[in-house]
């Protein structure tokens, strides 16, 4: 056969009968398998009609843009016919379309602009249609869901041939619910010409994944359908869909894409009911175009699926996937400061750390419950109260309130409690009797220890090898008598001093003081339960504070403390560990002092993996002072760029660097590949944020991906461009002057401007401004 145009090889596609999807006597069931026409799929009639309609109304010229929205199929079509016909297009769609669609459109010479994902083909219409409202002079747009001239195409082709194919023989025809067009069509042809066929339309579930159909109830409704048209609508799942195209390919040959599985499903299904009939089911394309999607791939087992946080959990040694005790909520505990010296940046690590499982945690969306305590009696509060010469409680007030003070500046989210240990005396008491009486625990001289040698699971949690401890050498540093030296304290008998002062608690074996383990036992325990979900803190605290704390706890409740231990590395300096002892202590008011700002320290802290050490330098603050300066720059340009032309990819770049984030932060909270992730999209995208290929859509976009980012990490600056209505005015007045090509005004409103510390950049879409840096 010889035609004058490809678009002439349009139409007159094929049935095929099933022959084995349908063992029921009398029932035939033929596919209308449309991948024959030579775009590849039905779409190619309603293009051709829209665009033959649109020249025959004067609306189309050669100047002017084709532009429509689309999920695939009708984006091919049109960028086929526009080819053979030498018009330009622009087609919008959704980046969760398949990437063969976008290929075949691209191989058309069509232009992509690309959606955001979570908005389907919705979002897709909205934009295309405030294109066309921006700029009605410069596009055409088809507007395939308003358009009668898409149902008349099956109006005057598709319905005929199916006809004219089965010799008048068919008795139902199915077909699915995308822009209803094709139903629409094929309605009004057979209830004007012959009423006795039963058109069947096939409309999938809320939230559906099948791409080019819609929910009439959830998307927006087209305003060419009409729900009366065909004799009936029926529903479809996804799961079944899928498997029907899979199930035609294997047992039929015929590899279709996911419409047709769709129809061909609701069309077995309702012919297993009927005595006798000819079912044709519009087969719209191939699944060649499908690849890309899960349509075709073999599902992954459980433990591969993606989106899942894993932790490395130091008790077991191993990444472990996260599973609270119980649905959708977290109970946390952080070990917190000792009340008698500043914080210094090891223990701002502590507090960052505890901060970030929170917080990501609340974005995976689970409720947390988290607590920190504060130690405000110990052996270091009690020599630091009497060496300053203060009552112990106002000694360790004054830096209990320091610690909230630097927790603020470092942008950590308030927990939901912060248990002190001297709120919890009585229950400190309560334990030491309990384990006591379950034989754990002795008194000795006055002070009560917990017996290890009972506690066999002692050392689990470290890995630490009790017969290598020296003797003389305890588990817990106090220089208290015991039966073993390597059994650790409970409760303290008082000493001479602390009854002076009246620090002691009466009780059955005299005036004693908890030690530090009960008192974290306690505190967490009775905030959070005999188990709790995460237990938080640095890795110097393992040993021997968290494994007295497991002994203590587990003995007394015969269940496991915590199901998940996660411990943040050391903070060195020149090799060695941030201590006193070693001299080398800087806290965050010191680099503070310095000009360092506490986000900068925030950022310093995340920017290492949490399970590594790090080495502190100024000049390493330095190196995250440079890093932070770029992404502010980058967030201050995008508030600051006026909208412009949209660009086709960044929807995707948006989507990537979101992927690519919580993907890392999935993987044991990776932050350093996460940060890799944004500084990839800071390079893709500036350099079309200098030529303003940014619209306002897409420039909240951007914005609303990196707020989800930074509620985890907390160090971007997401407000927009402050400007003082003195220099907003002088930026406008500049703008005027050029326009009337009155240079010598616009010069010193450029000098105005710069005085104030801000300099202007000229482009095709108007001025963008920012600050000179070092200038307020």
């Amino acid at each position: 056969m010889l035609f004058d145009s490809i678009l002439d090889a349009i139409g007159n596609t094929p049935l095929v009968r099933m022959n084995r999807l349908l063992d029921q006597p009398g029932v035939e069931i033929y596919g209308k398998v449309e991948a024959t026409n030579p775009g590849g799929s039905v779409k190619e009639r309603i293009s051709l009609s829209m665009i033959e309609a649109g020249e025959a109304s004067g609306a189309l010229t050669k100047e002017k843009i084709v532009l429509e929205a689309t999920s695939g199929n009708t984006g091919i079509g049109l960028a086929m016919v526009c080819a053979a016909k030498g018009y330009r297009c622009v087609l919008v769609m959704p980046e969760s379309a398949s990437i063969e669609r976008r290929k075949i459109m691209q191989a058309y010479g069509a232009e992509i602009l690309l959606t955001p994902a979570r908005r389907a083909t919705d979002g897709a219409i909205e934009k295309c249609y405030a294109m066309a409202r921006e700029f009605p002079d410069r596009y055409f747009m088809t507007d395939q869901y308003n358009n009668e001239a898409n149902w008349r195409a099956h109006y005057v082709g598709t319905a005929p041939e199916i006809w004219r194919q089965t010799e008048g023989k068919v008795t139902h025809v199915v077909a699915t619910l995308g822009t209803s067009g094709t139903v629409m069509g094929l309605s009004k042809w057979f209830r004007d010409n012959h009423p006795q066929v039963k058109v069947l339309a096939v409309e999938p579930g809320r939230g559906h994944k099948i791409q080019g159909l819609k929910n009439m109830k959830e998307s927006y409704r087209p305003g060419i359908y009409d729900k009366n048209q065909p004799d009936q609508i029926l529903p479809i799942e996804d799961d079944d869909a899928f498997n029907m195209v899979r199930r035609l390919a294997r047992t039929e040959g015929v590899l279709v894409g996911m419409s047709s599985g769709a129809a061909m499903s609701a069309a077995v299904d309702y012919a297993k009911n009927v005595e006798g009939g000819m079912f044709v089911v519009l087969l719209p394309d191939s699944g060649e175009r499908y690849l890309s999607t899960p349509l075709f791939t073999p599902p992954k087992k459980r433990e591969e699926k993606e989106s899942q946080l894993h932790l490395f959990n130091t008790l077991s040694k191993k990444k472990e996937l996260f599973e609270p005790q119980k649905e959708g909520s977290v109970t946390l505990y952080s070990c917190g400061p000792t009340a008698y010296e500043e914080a210094n940046l090891l223990l701002c690590r502590r507090f960052v750390f505890s901060d970030l499982v929170t917080r990501y945690l609340e974005v995976k969306g689970f409720e947390v419950s988290a607590y920190m305590n504060f130690t405000d009696i110990d052996d270091n509060t009690i020599a630091g109260a009497e060496a300053a010469g203060k009552p112990l409680a106002d000694f360790t007030q004054g830096y209990i309130d320091g610690f909230i003070s630097d927790i603020e500046a470092l942008g950590a989210r308030k927990a939901t409690g912060y248990p002190r240990a001297s709120e919890h005396i009585k229950d400190m008491i309560e334990i030491a009797h309990e384990l006591l009486h379950k034989g754990y625990a002795y008194e000795k001289n006055g002070s009560i220890y917990f017996d290890i040698s009972k506690f066999p699971r002692y050392g689990r949690l470290s890995g630490v090898d009790l017969s290598k401890i020296q003797l003389g050498k305890t588990v817990d540093l106090d220089d208290y008598e015991k039966d073993n030296p390597r059994d650790f304290t409970l409760l303290k008998r008082s000493t001479l001093s602390e009854l002076k002062k009246g620090i002691f608690f009466e009780t059955d074996w005299g005036n004693v003081r908890p030690s530090w383990h009960v008192e974290c036992a306690a505190m967490a325990i009775r905030n959070l339960g005999e188990t709790m979900d995460i237990h938080t803190s640095s890795r110097n605290l393992m040993f021997p504070h968290h494994e007295n704390e497991i002994a203590i706890s587990e003995a007394l409740t015969d269940k496991p403390l915590a199901k998940y231990w996660l411990h943040s590395e050391m903070l060195l300096v020149d090799g060695k560990k941030m201590a006193a002892e070693n001299g080398n202590v800087v806290t965050l008011a010191d680099v503070v002092a310095k000009g360092f700002t506490a986000r900068e320290v925030r950022l310093m802290l995340l920017s290492v993996h949490y399970r590594k050490p790090i080495n502190f330098s100024y000049k390493r603050l330095e190196s995250v002072r440079t890093a932070l300066r770029r992404i502010d720059e980058f967030i201050c340009k995008l508030h600051c760029l006026p909208p412009g032309k949209p660009h086709p990819e960044v929807a995707s770049y948006v989507s990537a660097m979101e992927e690519q984030f919580f993907e890392a932060m999935d993987d044991d909270l990776n932050v350093s590949k996460a940060m890799a992730a944004i500084y990839i999209f800071i390079n893709r995208t500036n350099p079309i944020l200098l030529l303003n290929n940014l619209d306002r859509d897409q420039k909240e976009y951007i914005l609303e991906c990196l707020k989800k980012i930074d509620d985890v990490l907390r160090i971007f600056r997401l407000q927009g461009c402050p400007l003082a209505p003195e220099v907003n005015a002088l930026i406008q007045r500049r703008e005027q002057a050029r326009l009337k090509k009155d240079w010598q005004l616009a010069d010193d409103a450029r000098e105005e401007l710069a005085a104030k510390g801000i300099t202007v950049i000229d482009t095709d879409s108007g001025p963008v401004w920012k600050k000179i840096r070092g200038l307020d």
